[in-house]
């Protein structure tokens, strides 16, 4: 009698069992899906080596927005991004300098609260510091600004200042916001 309890226990506690018939279409759906995996896997690797070939290729698909002022200004080596810059709204105080800065990716990014294609940022740079804040950032899930926006603001009076770190893509900002020397690294 215990043998029977204990082999009716443990029948009634998991799931039911599969039958062969749901067996083969579990396994058909996971073939399916690691096949369109690797083809996911393969048709990007197929992109990132086509913008490695010629990042500019990929620049060229975007909308540059020119009603907005925005200017093509740099492209990664690799074609993973590229950055634009208004001046529209452009406000100089002093050493202050706050400008409108746009990035597009290639593939999407993760931040703000969700992933995104595309940002623009409000940045001030002290020129005479060499650092810069950001004040107002747009996420978009889409390239181009287009798709869902999520913005994060700044209070300019407790906004963190940071270091414009030589080398990086917002040295190549403070650059051309600051016009600092006559020219940026390549990126």
């Amino acid at each position: 009698m215990t043998a029977i309890l204990g082999a009716g226990g443990l029948a009634g506690a998991g799931t039911p069992a599969q039958t062969p018939e749901q067996e083969k279409v579990w396994e058909a759906q996971r073939i399916q899906s690691l096949a369109e995996e690797q083809a996911r896997t393969e048709r990007l690797g197929r992109e990132r080596e086509a913008r490695r070939a010629d990042p500019m290729s990929w620049v060229h698909t975007l909308d540059p927005l020119s009603a907005g002022g925005w200017e093509f200004r740099a492209v990664a080596k690799d074609g993973a991004w590229a950055a634009y810059s208004t001046d529209h709204q452009l406000k100089r105080s002093g050493k202050l300098t706050t400008v409108w800065l746009r990035r597009e990716f290639a593939e999407p990014q993760s931040g703000g609260s969700g992933r995104y294609l595309s940002v623009v940022e409000k940045v001030q740079f002290d020129c005479a510091k060499d650092r810069a804040r950001s004040l107002v950032v747009v996420y978009y899930s889409q390239n181009n600004l287009q798709g869902g926006a999520q913005s994060e603001e700044s209070d300019e009076k407790t906004a963190a200042w940071n270091p414009v770190v030589p080398g990086t893509r917002e040295e190549l900002d403070f650059f051309g916001s600051c016009g600092a020397g006559t020219s940026a690294p390549n990126h």
